[in-house]
């Protein structure tokens, strides 16, 4: 567009433009060569996705970690039960939390369990505990009497137990690190007895 103004006794007319392309390049080119703020709004830009991202790594390694802690002790635990050297839930959790809760804060508080035995799994024999959305057993500290039976009658085991974990990262999913999609680390540990 352009618009038209007397100059003397003529009429000139000029692009109606509220800052011309030149002026606009002029005040790129005064700010071009400075360089010494670029690395820090740079690190401003990406720094938060970055600290973001090894916070991620570090909660979701943490989680594993106790995972595996958790598996291999539930597994020496049944193993103990399997052999009739532990009878009650009290010394089913301590056996668990004298491995695990080295690294699990309130281990012998916090933790659910169901040991159950039986000749066979099913309607009548062994049921397994269900295991909420909320990270919950149905039953969080059943023993039931398991013992191991005479040879050549098959008796089986099935151990499982729930641990809630220590800290929730609001803005994580509570499902993602621990794989079962609750805010609870799960281990399971289904065998056949010893006679």
């Amino acid at each position: 567009m352009f618009c038209r103004f007397a100059v003397g006794n003529r009429f000139v007319a000029r692009a109606k433009t509220s800052f011309s392309t030149a002026a606009k390049f002029a005040a790129v080119r005064r700010f071009a060569p400075a360089t010494r703020a670029a690395t820090a709004v740079e690190f401003a830009l990406i720094g938060v996705a970055f600290f973001l991202f090894i916070f991620s790594i570090f909660i979701f390694s943490l989680d594993q970690f106790l995972q595996t802690v958790l598996d291999d002790s539930v597994r020496t635990a049944s193993r103990q039960v399997q052999l009739g050297k532990i009878t009650t839930g009290s010394a089913f959790v301590t056996a668990v939390c004298s491995e695990f809760g080295v690294v699990a804060p309130n281990c012998a508080g916090s933790l659910q369990y169901a040991v159950q035995g039986g000749s066979y799994f099913g309607t009548g024999g062994i049921t397994a505990a269900a295991f909420s959305a909320s990270g919950n057993l149905s039953t969080p500290a059943a023993f039931s009497n398991v013992t191991a039976t005479g040879a050549g009658v098959p008796a089986y085991l099935l151990v499982q137990v729930a641990y809630p974990l220590p800290f929730i990262v609001m803005a994580v999913p509570s499902g993602v690190a621990t794989e079962n999609g609750t805010p609870s680390l799960y281990s399971a540990v289904s065998t056949e007895m010893e006679p």
